[in-house]
């Protein structure tokens, strides 16, 4: 077993290839309390919709919230969850504190970093130029009527 499967709080089944074919909670209690929790905040965002249409509904749903509050927090205790555990919680693993990045070990470039040319570049010559008509001397070459040699 994993270090990350003794924190996680749901069973996890893959297939033959490693991909996560289905999530379902250990605990039941989970699942009941998660029902109640959508359902609650169904239930306040109609509100906010119904009462968002009059000033005064606004005003009553908006003093009606303090009497919720104060016997909500003489139930539930005074703990206070961090927002890093409670993405834990939502991951159902731990989240490190530091992360080792590599250096990239495909680079194709040599020496300095130079930009990956196209392959209509690399066809058209080493600077990278097409040949092209000078309008000066009407030869085919690298130069344009700005810099012709003639």
């Amino acid at each position: 077993m994993k270090r990350w499967e003794k924190r996680c709080k749901r069973e996890l089944f893959f297939d033959e290839e490693g991909n996560l074919l289905d999530e379902k909670p250990k605990d039941p209690m989970e699942v009941a309390m998660r029902k109640k929790i959508s359902y609650s905040c169904n239930k306040f965002e109609y509100l906010i919709q119904l009462a968002k249409n009059s000033e005064q509904g606004m005003n009553f749903l908006y003093s009606s919230l303090p009497n919720l509050v104060e016997p909500l927090q003489k139930i539930t205790p005074a703990t206070r969850v961090e927002k890093q555990d409670e993405f834990e919680s939502f991951l159902g693993s731990k989240i490190p504190n530091e992360v080792d990045i590599h250096p990239p070990n495909d680079i194709k470039s040599k020496e300095r970093c130079k930009r990956i040319r196209k392959n209509k570049e690399k066809k058209a010559g080493s600077k990278g130029k097409s040949k092209q008509t000078c309008r000066k001397c009407k030869q085919v070459g690298d130069h344009d009527a700005r810099n012709c040699p003639n």
